[in-house]
């Protein structure tokens, strides 16, 4: 180690820092030199840390969005009523969005669900067809995804209603909202259908008890949002 180190900016010698580690001295580096070339080096590095900190950190969050189930196009979407929504689910509330093709449900959705991920709850978005679709692809192997459905902090179910309305999916629709109603755990779905048309929608079939139930349970303790203005897609 040589003796003695100067500033690569001033030149000027720099003085060591001795340090006491089981009562002998350990070199601890250099004081930082103060010349003007030295303290915008610090503060540049200083601006490059913070930079990949935050870039850091961006990712972790997009990661969280991910495992949630916001698809890409909706991992950074953002709504006007995003937090009042957000801020009601975590109070325990239901939330039932409605309204025409094409008019944000997806989009107000997936803005309350990244908010509420954001803010370090434990979401899982997804259409119910897809739920279906995997129960199914669990037969075979003996698994059975509906049990991290039912106990996630905060379910939203986007475009309800879509799901052929089938005795299985019917039954495990049921056994989907019928545990959440009895934890206790707030539900969000989007759908093009009123409350009384998506009874009819999933009693398509027969079962008109079980649809009942259904939405009933849904509607319990339930914020209500229509949404209107044509289809915003066309527009585009």
């Amino acid at each position: 180690m040589p003796s003695t180190t100067r500033c690569p900016f001033c030149g000027a010698e720099m003085t060591r820092r001795e340090l006491t580690l089981g009562g002998k001295p350990v070199f601890g580096g250099y004081e930082p030199c103060q010349c003007a070339g030295a303290v915008a080096e610090r503060a540049e590095q200083e601006r490059r840390d913070r930079e990949r900190a935050e870039r850091a950190d961006r990712e972790r969050r997009l990661q969280a969005i991910r495992r949630a189930g916001i698809m890409p196009r909706f991992e950074r979407a953002e709504h006007p009523m995003a937090a009042e929504c957000a801020r009601e689910l975590r109070d325990g509330r239901n939330l039932y969005v409605f309204g025409e093709v094409g008019t944000l449900k997806t989009q107000l959705a997936s803005a309350v669900a990244r908010t509420l991920v954001e803010q370090g709850v434990n979401v899982r978005f997804s259409a119910m067809w897809k739920i279906l679709d995997a129960i199914k692809a669990g037969f075979g192997d003996g698994y059975d995804p509906l049990p991290q459905y039912q106990s996630c902090r905060v379910l939203v179910l986007d475009d309800f209603g879509k799901e052929s309305p089938t005795d299985f999916a019917l039954e495990r629709i049921f056994a989907l909202v019928d545990e959440r109603s009895a934890r206790m755990l707030p539900t969000a779905v989007t759908t093009q259908y009123r409350p009384s048309q998506l009874i009819e929608r999933l009693a398509k079939n027969g079962d008109h008890d079980t649809a009942i139930a259904i939405v009933s349970r849904l509607r319990q303790d339930c914020r209500v949002v229509e949404m209107t203005g044509g289809d915003r897609r066309l527009s585009c």
